[in-house]
This record gives structure tokens, C-alpha cells and sequence, in this order.
């Protein structure tokens, strides 16, 4: 892969167009894939996504949404072999303000995407979006840069802003705005069910976007349109949460954010069952003799990785492990005779004739 830029040699220049309109929404992560790539481009040397995932410990994926994100926003143009392999990356000048408000041709690392558009007003199917994804939202996935712009402008948005800071008890952030137009405009939330996903998350003691994303996402998967089911969705987890506190032994108290945040991901990104949670969260104690989310974490997590979606599989997964056990292994070498320091020596020979007559001839 190679990078063209027609930046001056021996720096990076960053242009404030940059810096101003198009990282403050981005993804930290894609930011980091830009600017790294903008130093590249100066070396002249060729790089790999496999080169570039290295750096960042991230997977050829995340790079390759990274560029595709980029291409979207019109600051890098790809160049693609027939089998949609890339061959170099050209960094472009930003666009202008007007030319932005523009939605840009679907590129062919994202196909099979319907992207937002400006014009049309346009979304993805909620469902299809999130059915088979991590419960987060995808960069790639977010309205325009126009669309939020467009739609921050109409009253009801604006008292949707207020009504949230009201809740937080702070202004929002740029990325919390742009979090929540994304449930109205793309997930077709209703006002009404965006303010009580404020109110059930606040409620809770979390109020980080990532958990928030992680609850609006769980909703739209589970084909939530309105607060009365949604409060139906939340009364079934209310109890599930409670149950796993029993299970630990834990009473008198709620689940605290990070505990609610791992029992979120196992009812709802891992689609564990209540029954199966409870089973994880028994061999947790008997194993540890204490309560451990974390540890009933990795539990689920095996679990989910063998496609376990029964008590049946559990005990397909213990006979498995009880048989891969009872393998014998290597065979031992048979022991050795008995030493020990006293006889772990060469034992003397006595010639007792011999000292008979040397003793007769003594007497």
C-alpha cells in the first residue's frame, strides 16, 4: 500500500479543517489510524493494514473501517485492485463546507450499507444494523455531519438537548449529541423513549455514552419502539440482576454500574439465558468461595465462544472436558529402586575368611 500526500517534506501538517470539523466527531481510534498514516506518507515507505493493525494492536478490521470512514468523509481517496485489495491511499484536501453537507458516494469497503444522506433523510433498518453486531455504534453508521446539523436545528431536538442536560446536570457533549440524534434518526426512537433511556441509565448510576449506546442498541435489537415496552424489557432485567445478587449472596443493595454493565452484556450482547447466568455465577463460587463478576465474565464468555445456548451444552461441554482429562499422557518412566541417601552409595566387600585368620593369628 502506498500513501500519496502533497504536504511539505519533513513534517506532518495538519490542516485545521481537520481539526475543527471532522475530529471532534470522529471515532479516537480512526484519528489515530489518520494521523499515524499522515506521518507515513512523508517517510515514503509502503505499509500493510496488517503493518498499520501492529502499531495500534488493533485487527486488520478496525484499520480497514478506519479508512473507509475517512474515504466517507471525503479526506482520503483509495485506490482498489479487482479483488478489493488496497493499493494506495491519497490524502485529499477537505472539503469545502458546502461540498461536506453533500453525502458522498458509497465506497466499496462499506457495500452493502445504506448510508444516511442529507437530502433524502434516509436510515438503515435498526434491526439489520445491530442484529449481528457489538452493542456499539459504528462510526460508519452515524447520520452526516449535514444530517446532525440539520437536524440539531429543529425545535424538538433542541428541547431533547435540554431535557438531557437537565438529567445529566451538565451540557452535552458534541459526541452525546451526536449519540442521541443517532437513537431518533436512525434507530427511529421517539422522543419520549430517548428521555426514559436517559432516565433508566441516570437511575442507575451510568452515565457513560458507552453504556448508554450499549442499552439504546439492546432496545432497537429487541424491536423496543415505545416506553411502555421498554419498561417491560427493563422490569425482566430488574429481576435478572437481582437474581444474580442472590446467587453471589449479595442483599441489601443494588447492582453497582460496572456489575450492571457486565450483566447487561450477558443477557443482552451474549444472549445468555437467566438459568445458564445462574449456573455460571454457582461454579463461580464454587471455584472461587467469593463473588467475582469478572470471573463468571470469563466463564459466560467460554461458554459463548462453544455456542452454548443450553444447560444440554453445559454438560456436552463438562463430558468433554472430563474425557479430554482422563487422556493418559505421556508414559511415565517406571520408578527406579528405592535410594535414598544412606544407600545411595557403593556398598564395601568383606572377605570374612580372610579376617577369621588374620584374628586367629592375632590371638
Amino acid at each position: 500500500m502506498k500513501i500519496f500526500t502533497d504536504a511539505p517534506e519533513g513534517m506532518t501538517v495538519v490542516q485545521n479543517a481537520f481539526i475543527d470539523r471532522f475530529m471532534p466527531h470522529a471515532n479516537g481510534e480512526f484519528v489515530k489510524v489518520y494521523l499515524y498514516l499522515l506521518r507515513c506518507a512523508d517517510s515514503g515507505q509502503e505499509l500493510s493494514l496488517a503493518s498499520i493493525a501492529d502499531v495500534f494492536d488493533h485487527t486488520e478490521k478496525d484499520v480497514h473501517r478506519a479508512l473507509a470512514y475517512w474515504e466517507k468523509q471525503q479526506l482520503l481517496k483509495l485506490k482498489l485492485s479487482d479483488e478489493k485489495v488496497i493499493l494506495s491511499v491519497t490524502f485529499l484536501t477537505p472539503p469545502s463546507e458546502e461540498r461536506a453537507s453533500r453525502a458522498p458516494a458509497d465506497s466499496g469497503l462499506s457495500a452493502g450499507r445504506k448510508q444516511n444522506s442529507a437530502d433524502s433523510g434516509s436510515n438503515p433498518d435498526p434491526k439489520k444494523s445491530t442484529a449481528n453486531e457489538p452493542l456499539s455504534i459504528r462510526e460508519e453508521d452515524r447520520p452526516s455531519r449535514a444530517r446532525v446539523e440539520t437536524l440539531s436545528a429543529q425545535t424538538e431536538i433542541k428541547e431533547l438537548f435540554f431535557a438531557a442536560e437537565q438529567y445529566l446536570k451538565r451540557p452535552l457533549s458534541s459526541i452525546q449529541q451526536n449519540d442521541l440524534i443517532y437513537y431518533y434518526d436512525t434507530l427511529h426512537f421517539s422522543l419520549e423513549l430517548i428521555e426514559y433511556l436517559l432516565e433508566y441509565c441516570i437511575s442507575r448510576g451510568a452515565t457513560s455514552p458507552h453504556y448508554m449506546q450499549k442499552v439504546a442498541l439492546g432496545w432497537a435489537k429487541a424491536g423496543i419502539t415505545t416506553v411502555a415496552e421498554a419498561k417491560e424489557e427493563t422490569n425482566l432485567y430488574n429481576k435478572n440482576y437481582y437474581a444474580v445478587l442472590n446467587a453471589f449472596g449479595l442483599k441489601g443493595r443494588a447492582p453497582a454500574a460496572p456489575e450492571q454493565e457486565l450483566m447487561t452484556r450477558w443477557f443482552n450482547e451474549l444472549g445468555f439465558s437467566i438459568d445458564l447466568v445462574l449456573e455460571a455465577c454457582r461454579r463461580t463460587i464454587l471455584q472461587t468461595h467469593q463473588p467475582s463478576f469478572e470471573y463468571t465474565d470469563t466463564i459466560l464468555t467460554k461458554w459463548h465462544k462453544y455456542n452454548v445456548t443450553s444447560m444440554a451444552d453445559v454438560a456436552r461441554l463438562d463430558k468433554e472436558h472430563k474425557q479430554t482429562q482422563a487422556k493418559p499422557s505421556a508414559q511415565t518412566q517406571p520408578a527406579s529402586s528405592a535410594s535414598n541417601r544412606f544407600n545411595n552409595f557403593s556398598q564395601r566387600k568383606y572377605d570374612f575368611t580372610q579376617i577369621e585368620k588374620k584374628l586367629n593369628n592375632i590371638t
